[in-house]
This record gives C-alpha cells, structure tokens and sequence, in this order.
C-alpha cells in the first residue's frame, strides 16, 4: 500500500520540480556534459578574486600536527566571489575535481573543502564541507598522477567561497593543487 507523501518527503514525480526524479537526472546529466574550468591560484589574491586561468601558481594547503592546519594562511584561498561565473549568467557551480602536483610528506593527508558565503569559521560551524583522503606513495614518493573527484553540492556563483584546508600527520605539511569546477545556468 502507498502512503502519502508529507510535505517534507521525497517527491518521486517526473515533473522536473526540486528533488523529483526529473530533477535529479537533469542534474546528473549537466554534472556530466558540462563545461569544466581549471584555475590555479591569482597572484596576488584580492580579497574577492582567489583564483586565475593560470598553470604556474598552484594552491597551497598546510597541515597542523596531526589536525587541520589553524596559523594565519594555512588553508588554501581557493574560490572567491569574484572568481565565478566564468559564463556570464551561469548562477550555481560546484568544484569537481583538484590535481595535486606536491607534497612535502609521503604521510596521508586529509583534505577538506570548506564552501560558503560567510567566513571559513562560520561555514566549518554550519558543517558546510566535504573531506577527501589523498595517499603519496611512500615508497617512491610519487603523487598520484590523475585528478581526484570531488564530491560537494551545487552552490551559488558570485556570492559562495571555497577553502580548501590539509590535515597531516606532520605539522606544516604542504600540499599544491589545481582545481576544476563546473557552471551551471540553473
């Protein structure tokens, strides 16, 4: 027997309305036939403008010991609201995947994306972030030579930030990357 759906429930209709089934599929196909955009880190960064159409300045995160780098620029300025939309009138993005091209530890480090139109602080608070694992070989001290997937909601261009911040088990580890996000008019 069906129930009825409440006002908070999942709506499975195909109408295309928000979180409908036709909703979801139409999201997923935009996540993956859409334009992607790689940028490295602005020289020097403005307090709106983090990131650059650039392949020589590449982020940087740094850890504490054994915890989320906490010292004055440890985290990684990445997406101010300067920095999107790239396609004008494009109003959401999200970030989608990150190329690591350094690390000064061969230890596991912990990634943490942090989004929001606040400040870090208040977005940590909120738990508006998503957090990835990226391995050095230890024995060759090779990176991985493929970009890593990102998983994190849709926000909004011109008005939401990202920072990404590195946990190691070495204190001041450091970690270079590049990220690539996706735009989306709707």
């Amino acid at each position: 027997m069906r129930m009825p759906l409440g006002q908070n429930d999942y709506n499975p209709g195909l109408a295309g309305t928000n979180d409908s089934t036709g909703y979801r599929v139409a999201e997923i196909e935009k996540h993956l036939h859409n334009r992607g955009f790689w940028r490295g880190k602005t020289n020097p960064q403005t307090a709106t403008d983090w990131a650059a159409d650039v392949i020589n300045n590449a982020f940087r995160a740094i850890s504490g010991n054994n915890a989320y780098g906490t010292d004055l620029n440890d985290e990684a300025q990445v997406v101010g609201t300067a920095d999107t939309p790239v396609l004008s009138g494009y109003v959401k993005y999200d970030m989608h995947k990150i190329l690591i091209t350094d690390a000064s530890s061969t230890s596991i480090y912990k990634l943490r994306i942090v989004f929001g139109s606040g400040t870090m602080a208040n977005a940590i608070t909120a738990l508006q972030y998503s957090e990835f694992i990226v391995r050095v070989d230890a024995a060759t001290g090779q990176l991985p030579m493929v970009s890593h997937e990102v998983m994190m909601p849709r926000v909004n261009c011109g008005v939401d930030k990202i920072w990404i911040q590195a946990w190691n088990a070495t204190d001041n580890a450091t970690i270079d990357f590049y990220v690539g996000w996706h735009e989306y008019s709707g």
